[in-house]
């Protein structure tokens, strides 16, 4: 009776735990099927791709890291987790914690030329080498994201 008590005490714990866990990992995007949230294109280049998993569970996809930003400054909304594509390993990495770089010749599919990051060292090295401005995720947040956009490249809604 006693470990039955103490069971039923942590239950809940671990089954928030559980479902904590998974809302920390970032949803699966099937390439030219799902859709971009902000600009309605279809998302065609995994390694441009980024996206929130809402407090809800709900994952919010994007095709470029421009979008999500341009999504986050106009929507605001209350996220578990965000995710970006690393520039140089393309491994999904966190956008709270990533550096990013701005530079128009980086290619992305709505031409915003925004790379992430894991650390702001290999950010650094990257302007260092190929030019563009470094942005923290404030910073970035804070930005003028439409500036950023190639002439004839404005696909938002």
């Amino acid at each position: 009776m006693k470990y039955r008590t103490i069971l039923l005490m942590f239950a809940p714990v671990i089954f928030l735990t559980a479902c904590s866990a998974a809302a920390s990992e970032p949803a699966e995007i099937k390439t030219n099927h799902d859709t971009c949230d902000n600009c309605n294109m279809g998302i065609e280049e995994l390694e441009s791709a980024a996206q929130l998993i809402l407090k809800n569970g709900e994952p919010v996809l994007f095709d470029d890291i421009g979008c999500m930003t341009q999504y986050l400054q106009t929507e605001n909304p209350e996220y578990e987790a965000a995710f970006v594509h690393d520039y140089l390993s393309k491994e999904w990495i966190s956008f709270d914690t990533s550096s990013f770089i701005q530079n128009s010749d980086i290619e992305s599919p709505m031409s915003y030329g925004i790379a992430a990051f894991e650390s702001l060292e290999k950010a650094e090295g990257f302007g260092e080498k190929h030019g563009g401005t470094a942005y923290s995720k404030e910073e970035l947040l804070k930005a003028d994201i439409t500036s950023f956009k190639r002439k004839g490249m404005d696909h938002s809604h």
